[in-house]
């Protein structure tokens, strides 16, 4: 594989609503399995997949914790840290933002605790997420029709990043998006259709047409 390539084994991070998270039950594991949600139908997730936009940040005096919420249309949620890292600190009201992390509950109230966060520039990407997801937004349709969750393969060998690919992705992207086979055929890499589709899992990349991938900006 690309020397510039990371892979380890880990829980994907599924692509959800915040309503599937505050409607779902969440379970407590001993030991070293993490602790995970259990959605409407079933699906047990210990990592998810955000885009929302922050609606409050509440100010600290605590250095080692912080806190923002964030709403994607269907409810909101807080994204809280417990570290003194700051991770928060460039993240404002009105911003759009990505988030991959683990779901939490504490007094039944749940929120999620960020292992990546990305401001989103272009908002067209948050109306993206709500047809990758099946949901539509009126009052009637709110209560109505359960967004679909994707679903992937717990046990596969998530790519967390190709740097290489990502260069040839913004070259071949004149606007349009960049052609998925032709990414493939110039990578040179022998592992990009499997690199390129586990990004797209991880919401790194988007693919906004039929084999038109994007880098998310």
């Amino acid at each position: 594989m690309n020397g510039n390539t990371q892979s380890q084994k880990r829980n994907v991070a599924y692509k959800v609503m915040v309503k599937d998270i505050l409607k779902s039950n969440y379970v407590k594991v001993e030991g070293w399995t993490p602790n995970y949600l259990v959605l409407g139908d079933g699906k047990q997730i210990s990592r998810v997949n955000l885009i929302g936009t922050i609606i409050d940040k509440p100010l600290t005096e605590n250095p080692g914790y912080q806190n923002i919420v964030i709403d994607d249309g269907s409810g909101n949620i807080g994204i809280r840290t417990f570290e003194e890292k700051g991770i928060l600190n460039n993240f404002n009201i009105g911003d759009s933002i990505l988030i991959i992390g683990r779901p939490r509950e504490f007094g039944k109230e749940k929120y999620v605790i960020p292992e990546i966060i990305k401001k989103i520039e272009n908002k067209r990407w948050i109306e993206l997420r709500k047809l990758e997801m099946g949901v539509s937004f009126s009052k009637e349709q709110k209560k109505e029709q359960p967004s679909k969750v994707d679903v992937y393969d717990l046990e596969e060998d998530i790519v967390v990043e190709d740097s290489n690919l990502f260069a040839l992705i913004k070259k071949l992207d004149k606007g349009e998006g960049a052609d998925f086979n032709e990414i493939v055929e110039k990578s040179n890499n022998q592992e990009a259709e499997k690199i390129i589709n586990n990004m797209i899992k991880q919401g790194e990349l988007f693919e906004i047409n039929p084999g038109k991938i994007k880098i998310l900006e």
